[in-house]
């Protein structure tokens, strides 16, 4: 085990050799994996960081949520140049999600016993795994909703972009603040398709403005962390180097594999995170 108090000689860092090497290494792999199957691995760090860095539950999550908010800016930063980003949506989204985040990172999550908080995060992985592998079938009801009727008639497709509908989006604004702030599991993989259904975007531009929208309640829930005390500082330089270095390396392999291969491995590791904290 990297244990995160290891009395072994310190490096200039503050952190041990092994620990910076373990950080390095889990970040690397979470970077390749997060690319291939286009939904970023923060869900993956936080059992890490429980299992192998003996962790508190909350720092945990801390830990991975500023970790996550630096590397999914370089993300919408980029998607915004190629302007894909919906701001007027993401406007929205965030909203009701950013004082929820703050609330939730803050005052929440530290009044939540720590057995309950390791299970409920095992929960919400397990839940996203059965929606993922679930996801043929969510996907052809979207398809599906292309046949819909605007109040003053004409088809609606997919593509034909809404105006903001704002309770829509204020109100699943707060679920992704709740999700991040007290659990840091990423809510993209729910966003994508209700923006899809809500405001009929592409996939592309759903998941540009998801991650638009991820900067601002990713944001409040790192002060609120930060504020209670919950973020592992030292733990973001390896661990941002190995994410970023292991999403260069992810790049080349993304678009070689199939669809079915890739919601199959996302399936995988949403399970492979998630029972073990349900076992433990």
């Amino acid at each position: 085990m990297v244990g995160a108090s290891s009395h072994s000689r310190s490096t200039l860092s503050g952190l041990d050799v092994p620990t910076i090497l373990g950080l390095l290494a889990l970040s690397g792999v979470v970077g390749v994996y997060g690319t291939i199957i286009g939904a970023g691995g923060g869900f993956l760090v936080v059992p890490a960081l429980l299992v192998l860095f003996d962790l508190e539950p909350t720092q945990a999550v801390g830990t991975t949520v500023a970790t996550m908010l630096i590397i999914h800016i370089a993300g919408a930063w980029a998607y915004d140049r190629d302007g894909l980003v919906n701001r007027p949506v993401a406007a929205w989204y965030v909203v009701i999600s950013m004082p929820v985040a703050l609330l939730s990172s803050w005052l929440l999550i530290g009044r939540l016993d720590r057995d309950f908080l390791v299970s409920a995060i095992g929960v919400i992985m397990v839940i996203l795994a059965v929606f993922v592998l679930g996801r043929p079938l969510l996907l052809h009801a979207w398809r599906s909703s292309t046949n819909d009727q605007r109040p003053g008639g004409g088809g609606v497709n997919i593509g034909d972009e809404l105006d903001p509908r704002r309770p829509w989006l204020m109100s699943g604004g707060a679920v992704a603040g709740f999700l991040v702030g007290t659990f840091g599991v990423g809510p993209g993989l729910l966003t994508v398709p209700f923006l899809g259904q809500v405001q009929r975007m592409t996939i592309h531009r759903a998941a540009a403005t998801t991650a638009a929208a991820g900067i601002g309640y990713g944001f409040a829930a790192v002060i609120g962390h930060s504020l209670a005390g919950n973020i592992k500082w030292l733990f973001l330089p390896p661990l941002v180097v190995g994410a970023v270095a292991g999403s260069l390396a992810g790049a080349r392999l993304a678009g070689k594999l199939s669809e079915r291969l890739v919601m199959s491995l996302l399936a995988a590791g949403l399970l492979g995170a998630g029972l073990p904290l349900l076992l433990t």
